[in-house]
């Protein structure tokens, strides 16, 4: 019995997946990437992707932090966060289009805001938690902002600047 149920299980899952599937596979679905490219090395791509994963932990423990309703840790948790620019090479930060370095800084400008209202709002209730959110909301439209601007393409010719 139980191994009828698990089967009829896969089969439900398989099926609700096949259109997901062949909607990601048809060509009407996928674009053309518009990003600008950024050519970068291999070791730069690496330290960027680096530093993208830690953001992503840092988001998470942002998030995290919020539910606890812990502004403090919100806030110790995103203020380094924003140092982005201080991180990169660098041989690659003079190469960024001046675009990019103008959202890094609007990025680190939104987490720092977000680190000293959420201290300032420690304690307040509802509504703190609420306007919290809505820094964090901001903090994360740098980050799709920048993720639908550019791409980075690692190149095997010298980087120029």
């Amino acid at each position: 019995m139980a191994r009828g149920l698990i089967s009829l299980a896969l089969l439900l899952v398989a099926t609700a997946a096949t259109p997901a599937i062949s909607l990601a596979q048809s060509s009407s679905f996928v674009s053309a990437d518009r990003r600008i490219a950024i050519d970068v090395t291999q070791a730069e791509k690496n330290h960027i992707l680096f530093e993208m994963r830690e953001f992503l932990h840092g988001l998470h423990n942002i998030n995290y932090a919020m539910a606890k309703q812990d502004m403090k840790a919100l806030a110790t948790t995103a203020r380094p966060m924003g140092a982005l620019l201080d991180r990169i090479p660098p041989s690659l930060k003079e190469r960024l289009p001046e675009e990019f370095t103008q959202m890094a800084i609007a990025f680190n400008e939104a987490l720092q805001l977000l680190a000293s209202k959420a201290e300032a709002r420690a304690g307040s209730g509802e509504a703190g938690l609420r306007e919290t959110h809505e820094n964090i909301a901001e903090v994360l439209t740098y980050c799709s902002g920048c993720h639908d601007t550019y791409r980075f393409n690692v190149s095997t010719k010298k980087p120029r600047k």
